[in-house]
């Protein structure tokens, strides 16, 4: 090993020794009287002695190691997708207990359940209705004259779809409550005879539209069909479906022959039906569609699938038995053997198919992302989306797992950036402060010119200078080198100032007489003497870089949608509507930003007070 190697070794093993040292109170084994304990308290011991006689300190250490905590191991137990959104889950509020149904419902027999984006709704087979999750335009509030009617009338159909719900009575009537922006919660005066003649099979609820399957094979639809033509139903399907299913653009309908025929949108995936469940090769007895996906059961007991297969909907699993029902979420289908086995395959979002129950199960009944399936003695399970305990954001993204991410992401910028500003500070200061004459002169200049840098015209410009396809990585990258390079500046001169002190004391002068190299007294001698000062001005600025990146974030110059950090995600919360209806959105990234900083800063007033030496004479 060359002399220069062994040098380095020797000088590291020197500087731990040192440190350890300020923790070493002595070998002394037999218990000490108060005035010998105080004697050998070394410095470190008399800063953590003073820190916690203070409760704002106290306070600042929890809460900061609080939030450390959450973000660290929620985003590393949470899975996220940076580019997934769900449209139809914008905007939806703080809630969870989407899957808790009430309880008077489980003494019941449950004659259907069908679910919206984030409620479920079910009907019993003595014809009582229930609701449960959380509320979408109204959707579950049963209006006062309906609710009035009902106690004399058995609900014995229930749809639910994405802003709306409908019902059909034995009485023969129909009623409807929820989002009515289309007219799809009434029913068109003409086909209120027809209902009365033909018996009603099958409602169905979709985007703003509604349908009827009658007894007589015959479909109605109304609502929002501008520009899907679902209202257009063929002629030949009149008088010969006998069960069908509904997405946004498309209807899929199962004729008396078994066969398929689709209508709506033409030119999407799902156009593309295999030709043995068009030509009654395959006799078909059920459908469900999903947003670009659909399946059908054959009555052989096999699921075929087709339409676009990014999702994983194509990826059939093997069934331990034929297959007696089957139904559809937004992106992904379950299905029920007739042994009672459930099985979930295609998209993952929420739980809705590493999630599903291990049982013995009669029949299954699944919406948006709500699934349930009921055991022999009535029992209900249920597996999906429970909710979301922050809400979600303008696209459709889970808040609560976007915080903890862009959390992670923030945390990480501030103290890789506060650990570069020390390394320079501590390094230039204790150079400048020890040597002195020119070279001070040379740094201290050097300091200045770094410290009159314009910080965010700096950053703005490299911004608008970066290639549009800059990756993530190097943005964070340029990101920490910028808030490191330019802030290291007031360590430099704090640490060059408590030298210039340190380095006229005895000990320094005794340490030279006794001939000890230069970066031996620097190391071992003086270091060890600004340490707390470092620290203390280290924690403040981890707050001032923490904040100063959610700043550039906000303002669009740092982290890039649709990686999270907490900065960005309030840069869509600024508008009047964001601010008073969809609080959520702005409230709980600044919170953290504020909480982050605020407990920082605690740490930082709160070691500061210790490490005076006043504090330890109160």
């Amino acid at each position: 090993m060359s002399d220069k190697k062994k040098g380095f070794g020797r000088y590291l093993r020197s500087f731990g020794e040192t440190i350890l040292g300020l923790f070493r109170i002595g070998g002394r084994k037999e218990p000490m009287n108060a005035l010998e304990e105080e004697a050998i308290t070394t410095p470190v011991m008399t800063i953590v002695k003073n820190y916690f006689h203070n409760t704002i300190g106290i306070i600042g250490l929890v809460g900061f190691i609080t939030i450390f905590l959450v973000v660290l191991i929620g985003s590393s137990l949470t899975k996220y997708n940076p580019y997934y959104n769900q449209a139809v889950l914008k905007n939806i509020g703080p809630g969870f207990g989407y899957l808790k149904y009430p309880s008077a419902m489980q003494d019941k027999k449950v004659r259907d359940i069908r679910s919206g984006i984030t409620f479920s709704g079910a009907i019993t087979e003595d014809g009582e209705l229930f609701f449960w999750g959380k509320d979408y335009d109204k959707a579950t509030v049963v209006p006062d004259d309906i609710q009035e009617k009902l106690k004399h009338e058995k609900v014995t159909h229930l749809a639910i779809g994405d802003r709306h719900s409908i019902i059909y009575t034995d009485q023969g009537n129909f009623y409807g409550w929820g989002n009515n922006f289309f007219n799809q919660t009434q029913l068109p005066a003409e086909l209120y005879h027809n209902l009365r003649s033909e018996g009603v099979k099958k409602l169905k609820a979709g985007v703003q539209y509604s349908a009827i399957l009658t007894e007589k094979g015959n479909l109605y639809v109304w609502g929002s069909t501008l520009g899907n033509n679902l209202d257009r139903v063929p002629k030949d399907l009149q008088g010969n479906v006998v069960d069908f299913d509904c997405s946004a653009l498309n209807i899929v309908a199962v004729k008396k022959d078994g066969g398929l025929k689709i209508f709506g949108v033409k030119g999407s995936e799902i156009h593309s039906i295999p030709k043995e469940l068009t030509d009654g090769s395959v006799k078909v007895k059920q459908v469900v569609l999903g947003t670009y996906t659909a399946a059908a059961l054959g009555e052989n007991g096999k699921v075929y699938v087709w339409g676009s297969s990014k999702e994983g909907t194509k990826k059939i699993p093997e069934f331990d038995a034929p297959v007696k029902e089957i139904q559809a979420g937004m992106d992904y289908f379950t299905a029920l053997t007739e042994s009672g086995k459930v099985y979930a395959w295609g998209k993952d979002n929420y739980g809705e198919i590493k999630n599903v129950p291990d049982g013995k199960y009669t029949r299954i009944f699944s919406g948006s992302f709500q699934n349930y399936a009921e055991t022999e003695d009535g029992k209900v399970d249920a597996w999906g989306n429970n909710g979301f305990i922050l809400g979600t954001d303008e696209v459709g993204r889970d808040l609560w797992v976007r915080l903890l991410h862009g959390g992670k992401v923030t945390l990480l910028i501030a103290a890789a950036s506060v650990l570069i500003q020390v390394v320079i500070g501590v390094i230039v200061g204790m150079i400048s402060g020890f040597y002195g004459g020119i070279v001070d002169n040379l740094l201290m200049r050097f300091t200045e010119i770094v410290a009159s840098f314009p910080f965010y015209p700096l950053v703005i410009t490299l911004s608008v200078v970066l290639p549009p396809d800059t990756s993530q990585n190097k943005r964070l990258f340029l990101i920490m080198m910028i808030l490191g390079v330019l802030g290291w500046t007031g360590i430099a001169r704090l640490v060059r100032g408590q030298i210039l002190s340190e380095r006229e004391k005895d000990y320094i002068m005794a340490a030279r007489a006794l001939g000890l190299r230069e970066k031996k007294i620097i190391g071992n001698h003086i270091l060890p003497n600004v340490l707390s000062i470092v620290i203390v001005q280290a924690t403040l600025g981890y707050a001032g870089n923490l904040l100063t990146e959610a700043g550039l974030s906000f303002l669009g110059f740092g982290v890039k949608p649709p990686y999270p950090s907490w900065g960005n995600m309030m840069t869509n919360a600024q508008t009047t509507e964001v601010i008073q209806i969809y609080w959520w959105r702005w409230i709980f990234p600044a919170l953290a930003v504020f909480l982050a900083a605020f407990t920082i800063n605690l740490i930082g007033d709160a070691l500061r007070d210790a490490m005076d030496p006043k504090a330890a004479e109160r």
